[in-house]
């Protein structure tokens, strides 16, 4: 086995191993970005959060930039001065094996996706979006001119990576309109507002740094984050971490040669005002829990979810991934909703995993997979529900439950209300609520109906 055979076994054994061990070999893929795209800030968010989830799979992608290159708009990295720099950067930073390269036009005979409305080649899906909603379509689609519309682009290269890959496996796929503000979709898909603030709710504490955790943090670092964070993780980057994060490289997981990198590590490099904590949430605990405005439970090990749910914090947020091709938020605010625990429990057995789902191999083992547009959907979802806490709109929302359904061809949005079991005794009364969070940013919003 060559260095390249191996990365990719090392890489693709967790996308194998959710596809049921299969014999699976990614097809060549084309994006096509028109100008009217390439020239907005939400064209480019989709077409390099498109070419990043591409390229966790894909190992051999063209693009073309029909009105030639373009400045990057969304910040400068790697030393990339234009979108097509950043691209090819990105994908062969993703996958130092794999066939990355400017087209001057659609290849025939290969699996294509458009950006923009002025996007003229015969693709075979295309994309667009409109403030918060995401269009995925057999026809070309507008990317509206407003900052708001950069969570609509981004939930679209979700739609568009996924029609991608389930188009590959013969698997049929519709087209959607579904939106990154309420999670619902067609007629009942509301816009969300037109601006993008930088988030800023507080003194935050991530509890895990894997695969959502660590598309939350790319989310977030494209849409502008400030704040006080606290990365909570004790592993580090590993090859099979690399299918189902947008974050993530070959680089952080060490290969060829060199040592690897604490995850938390990783995101407190793209939150530049974050703290990495390289420790497990218990032994952080013991020495700090105190003073958190808002906590992520991304994690599932080592009786988190039950301990998180003890502290009864003013606002708790979780978004997961199952093994079904969904993609899951949930809310937690005591008093208004149930606690973690009773949510989903520990993951003995599970239907919703932390980042991942549980695979069962052909020979009895278990492990966790997972598919890099759910990992990343479940991240956006978990991004903009933290921008409705800061617009004052996330206690006013009737349910606790979101999840989409990517391998449904008929209802792809869900919703669900839960509360707590009757034997529950996780949450305290609102009185030892009041004095744990006494200073708390967030500790009237209980009171909200």
């Amino acid at each position: 086995m060559n260095r390249c055979e191996e990365f990719y076994a090392r890489r693709d054994r967790r996308t194998n191993e959710y596809l049921g061990n299969t014999s699976f070999t990614p097809q060549a893929v084309h994006v096509s970005i028109g100008p009217d795209a390439a020239s907005t800030l939400a064209g480019q968010v989709a077409a390099a959060s498109l070419v990043n989830l591409l390229a966790r799979v894909h190992r051999r992608i063209t693009f073309d930039l029909a009105s030639g290159d373009m400045p990057l708009l969304i910040g400068k990295r790697e030393s990339a001065e234009t979108l097509a720099e950043h691209l090819l950067t990105t994908m062969r930073g993703i996958d130092p094996c794999g066939s990355f390269s400017q087209a001057g036009s659609l290849p025939g005979g290969i699996l294509s996706i458009g950006l923009g409305e002025q996007c003229t080649a015969a693709c075979t899906w295309f994309i667009g979006a409109r403030n918060s909603i995401a269009f995925l379509a057999k026809h070309p689609q507008n990317f509206a001119i407003c900052d708001g519309t950069a969570r609509g682009a981004a939930l679209a290269s979700c739609l568009g990576s996924a029609a991608l890959f389930r188009s590959q496996l013969g698997l049929e796929t519709v087209p959607r309109i579904l939106s990154a503000w309420n999670y619902e979709e067609g007629e009942q898909a509301e816009e969300g507002p037109e601006s993008l603030e930088t988030l800023n709710v507080g003194r935050v504490l991530m509890v895990g740094a894997g695969a959502v955790g660590s598309c939350l943090a790319y989310w977030l670092q494209l849409f502008g984050c400030a704040g006080d964070w606290v990365v909570v993780d004790k592993d580090e980057v590993e090859m099979h971490n690399l299918n189902r994060s947008l974050l993530f490289t070959p680089v952080d997981a060490g290969w060829p040669d060199e040592t690897p990198q604490n995850k938390c590590d990783v995101i407190a490099r793209a939150l530049s005002n974050a703290t990495p904590v390289h420790e497990w949430y218990d032994e952080f605990a013991a020495r700090d829990y105190t003073g958190f405005d808002v906590v992520l439970c991304l994690a599932n090990e080592r009786g988190i979810r039950h301990t998180l749910s003890c502290r009864n914090y003013s606002v708790l947020l979780h978004a997961t991934t199952g093994t079904n091709w969904l993609s899951q938020l949930h809310r937690h605010i005591p008093g208004i909703d149930d606690c973690a625990f009773c949510r989903v429990g520990e993951v003995v057995p599970v239907k919703f995993g932390c980042s991942t789902g549980e695979v069962v191999s052909s020979a009895g083992e278990r492990s966790d997979a997972a598919l890099p547009f759910l990992s990343a959907s479940s991240g956006l979802m978990l991004a903009t529900l933290l921008q409705r806490l800061q617009a004052g709109t996330l206690a006013s929302m009737n349910v606790n439950e979101w999840r989409w359904d990517f391998d449904s061809l008929y209802k792809f949005a869900g919703r669900a209300k839960h509360a707590c079991s009757e034997a529950c005794s996780r949450t305290s009364a609102a009185s030892i609520r009041r004095q744990l969070h006494l200073r708390g940013r967030w500790k009237h919003l209980e009171n909200v109906g």
